[in-house]
């Protein structure tokens, strides 16, 4: 049997009925005027926040901004998409993160400043970060084989030289200018070193047996002539066209020359007792004529044009065929004793050789030669000259220019034979 408490009011005017909740079980009945309560409740009033009773005193449609309604009990019903006590709180996009992201309007998830995403759930990394990815807020950390405050520089290879080589990718080792090898530790040479090596960026340490610039240049064998000689190896000498010889410093002769020898390539010249172009026809005028240079001179045989022979003299004699003997004059430079001029002095005696006539080699008298020939001397007469003491001369300054014998003219093709021996 369950026990009711029935409570009878009497209404005057206006009937007001108020839902009662508990826990899920409400029940009122009012029927003329009696209202049936569940056990425990005590008869009264029911409490309105004052919030309601003012959100409901208009129609809803009346409030400006509203979004709500309210029902026939004066209950604030909120509009699809909106929450809270007086429906002004609206509901984001499903999966909205409540912390990253907000919304204005129902259905909608707007970033705060640091993230993005349809649902607010990316951070916005650094500005500038390029192999970098963020856990906060413009946060750059990063990924692996980058580094640097923007990550934008990669991590080379652990033992690559840091000085002498750097990367464009993770992991890689790029040498600089002048150094090579896997980690940019060995030196490189000169662009265009041929035969050298390097202690340096950039050298080039000739081998030995090489020189030049770029060691391109080898170092010919020693004494090998550099005018008429070359090699490509060091060590070496090769001639060039028209020289022979260990250091190329021999003319080649004309070829078939017999009895010739040459100063330049190609020539032919002929040995004494020999001509022809080929110096290949013996000289024999002197094998014919005996006795042809006198005074124990040596008789040369000579072509047609150059007068046949030629006679070599010994010291003192002279001629085509030696026979002139000459004097040989005394080499010695000494200087005149003054003891032995007269005691006038210079003067007197140049006074006395002027005023005496002169005969030439022929004999004849100057006076007379004048008067044969009614001409006047061509050369006038000097004053005396007073020489008090007589000058020293030192030998040594006279040493070699005493006069000699006078050369023996010869035909032009022997002056060359004498000159090119």
């Amino acid at each position: 049997m369950i026990p009711f408490l029935v409570y009878i009011s009497f209404l005057i005017g206006a009937r007001e009925t108020a839902p009662v909740n508990n826990g899920g079980l409400a029940s009122f009945t009012s029927v003329l005027g009696l209202t049936l309560l569940p056990i425990g409740f005590a008869a009264g009033p029911r409490y309105v926040p004052k919030w309601k009773k003012q959100a409901c005193e208009l129609p809803a449609t009346q409030l400006p901004n509203s979004h709500y309604v309210c029902d026939e009990a004066g209950e604030v019903k909120c509009l699809p998409g909106w929450t809270g006590d007086l429906c002004d709180v609206p509901l984001c996009r499903k999966g909205c993160d409540p912390i990253q992201g907000y919304c204005r309007r129902p259905g909608e998830c707007r970033c705060k400043l640091g993230f993005y995403g349809d649902t607010c759930g990316k951070c916005v990394a650094l500005p500038g970060c390029q192999h970098g990815r963020c856990n906060v807020s413009f946060e750059c950390a990063c990924d692996p084989g980058w580094k640097g405050l923007f990550c934008n520089e990669p991590a080379c290879a652990s033992d690559c030289n840091p000085s002498q080589g750097y990367c464009d990718r993770p992991g890689e080792c790029k040498c600089r200018l002048g150094w090579q090898g896997p980690k940019c530790k060995q030196c490189a040479v000169l662009p265009g070193c041929v035969h050298g090596s390097c202690q340096g960026p950039l050298e080039c340490r000739c081998d030995p047996g090489w020189t030049g610039l770029l060691c391109q240049t080898p170092v010919c064998a020693q004494g090998c002539s550099r005018e008429h000689g070359g090699c490509r190896r060091p060590g070496t000498c090769r001639c060039r066209v028209g020289w022979t010889g260990p250091n190329c410093t021999e003319c080649v002769p004309y070829p078939g020359c017999v009895h010739g020898t040459c100063k330049r390539p190609w020539e032919c010249r002929c040995q004494p007792g020999w001509t022809g172009d080929l110096c290949e026809e013996k000289l024999t005028y002197c094998e014919q004529h005996d006795d042809l240079c006198k005074n124990n001179g040596t008789c040369i045989s000579m072509t047609k044009e150059d007068g046949n022979y030629r006679c070599i003299c010994l010291l003192g004699f002279s001629g085509r065929q030696c026979q002139f003997e000459m004097q040989m004059p005394d080499m010695e430079l000494k200087p005149p004793k003054p003891d032995a001029l007269p005691q006038s002095g210079i003067s007197s005696v140049i006074e006395e050789m002027l005023g005496k006539p002169q005969t030439d080699i022929n004999g004849e008298k100057e006076k007379d030669k004048i008067s044969n020939n009614n001409k006047k001397p061509s050369v006038e007469l000097i004053k005396p000259i007073v020489i008090t003491t007589a000058p020293e001369i030192d030998p040594a300054a006279t040493a070699g220019k005493w006069p000699t014998e006078p050369p023996t003219d010869l035909p032009s093709s022997e002056r060359d034979v004498e000159n090119e021996t």
